[in-house]
């Protein structure tokens, strides 16, 4: 007995041991590019660090100045640019967190209610997101082209009404952009909530129907509760995301006509104008709001675990 608990141990031992060896490099490459990295863009956060300067081998000091640009209206050098483009950031995830979220909700309720045919619909709304953002992005230019033959223009002169500049004009530009990810950007999170409607126990909702025939208040009242951790999860992610956004900005308007997301302000700011340190101070912003939501998030659905449990 004892040499057979020995060896289960030793047994136990060695997977361990090949465990970690096969985590060893991962783990080492997300150190190298994340948490050196991190550190790195913290610290250079509170430098005047530029481009000319590591090229040059400029004098580096350390200074508040990249922060205190931000968040003191009083100052000369206030940054508006910054709260501008953190303006059009919050506009966009709050419309594609609602927008997508609904879309996904609805298509995985339609989905699921049918008999036939639920994996080919999934497979189907699932495609989009196969597509790249770049091609993304050229179609969004194919469809609210300035020209007469674009599609959205097309549309508006078959209505009687005249071209519209879509992408060059501070009016049209954001909404422009928004069109396709609003439309086609809610194929992850449907799975996720269709995932969440089948994992739901029948009896449940045969209970539920007894009391009411009503399908929308069995929803509101059943279903949708029990969906609570996939709805928190989505919205979670979809504001991450949202806070993220670079490509269609970049790809589309290059930021201009009132497009310039956070995202592309940093990357303006570290490469176009060369200021790292600035560009990591704003960076470092956005890592401790994307920070706060993934804390709010897991504490929420640490709650719901230990309700359940």
């Amino acid at each position: 007995m004892e040499i057979s608990v020995k060896k289960r141990r030793i047994g136990k031992h060695r997977q361990a041991l090949k465990a970690t060896g096969l985590l060893a490099f991962p783990m080492s490459w997300w150190t190298i590019w994340f948490v050196i990295a991190f550190v790195a863009a913290l610290v250079m956060s509170f430098t005047n660090v530029t481009l000319a300067k590591l090229a040059n081998g400029g004098e580096i000091e350390f200074t508040l100045n990249n922060y205190i640009r931000m968040f003191d209206i009083a100052n000369p050098r206030f940054d508006q640019d910054y709260w501008s483009a953190m303006g059009v950031t919050i506009v966009w995830t709050l419309v594609m967190t609602v927008g997508n979220n609904l879309m996904a909700l609805l298509c995985a309720f339609l989905i699921y209610s049918i008999k036939r045919g639920q994996k080919l619909f999934l497979g189907l709304l699932f495609w989009p997101s196969l597509v790249s953002g770049v091609v993304g992005s050229d179609v969004t230019k194919m469809v609210f082209g300035s020209q007469n033959s674009s599609l959205a223009n097309q549309i508006v002169m078959a209505f009687g009404g005249e071209p519209i500049q879509w992408l060059t004009s501070e009016s049209y530009a954001l909404i422009s952009l928004m069109v396709m990810p609003f439309l086609l950007g809610f194929s992850t999170k449907m799975l996720i909530y269709y995932s969440s409607l089948i994992s739901i126990p029948n009896t449940y909702k045969e209970a539920a129907m007894m009391e009411s025939k009503s399908q929308s208040k069995v929803f509101f009242k059943i279903t949708l509760p029990l969906m609570k951790n996939a709805v928190i999860l989505n919205v979670i992610l979809s504001i991450i995301d949202g806070f993220k956004i670079l490509g269609p900005m970049q790809l589309v308007t290059q930021g201009g006509y009132g497009t310039t997301s956070e995202m592309l302000y940093i990357y303006n700011t570290a490469f176009q104008d060369g200021q790292i340190g600035r560009a990591c101070a704003y960076a470092t912003i956005l890592f401790l709001i994307i920070l706060i939501f993934t804390i709010i998030q897991r504490i929420i659905s640490g709650r719901e675990v230990k309700s359940i449990e």
